[in-house]
């Protein structure tokens, strides 16, 4: 290969790799590709007060959510819980509770007397639970 094939091959991978680049671009700057492609998505806070879903309001369970811990009726029941991103883990005396995140709320897998969900206080569906008393 002589240096003028050579310097013809390196010219035109220079000119692919800017047409990439600015295609990339393009499709990023219209929303045809994610901005989550880039990199992981961060971790949800869910730091908030949870009311219970498809129950009448007075038999609505709710708790809290803080730094410091989990707050049921006000009271700290617990100094720890585990957040990946996807799934709550805490124990309330002997029991383990534990929650998966989906579609902005908080599906009570366990204890499994029955699968219920929580909305955060403040939203459209706990919202509506209110102003239905």
């Amino acid at each position: 290969m002589n240096k003028v094939q050579y310097k013809s091959i390196q010219f035109t991978l220079l000119i692919a790799g800017i047409i990439v680049g600015l295609v990339f671009s393009a499709l990023l700057a219209v929303g045809a590709i994610g901005s989550e492609m880039l990199g992981a998505e961060p971790v949800i806070n869910i730091n908030d007060t949870w009311i219970e879903q498809d129950v009448a309001p007075y038999t609505a369970d709710r708790f809290e959510l803080r730094p410091e811990g989990v707050f049921v009726d006000g009271r700290l029941v617990n100094t720890q819980y585990e957040w990946d991103g996807s799934t709550l883990t805490y124990r309330f005396g002997d029991d383990m509770y534990i929650y998966t995140y989906l579609s902005d709320q908080l599906v009570r897998q366990q204890p499994a007397h029955y699968i219920s969900s929580f909305s955060r206080e403040g939203s459209r569906e706990a919202l509506r639970e209110v102003t239905d008393e």
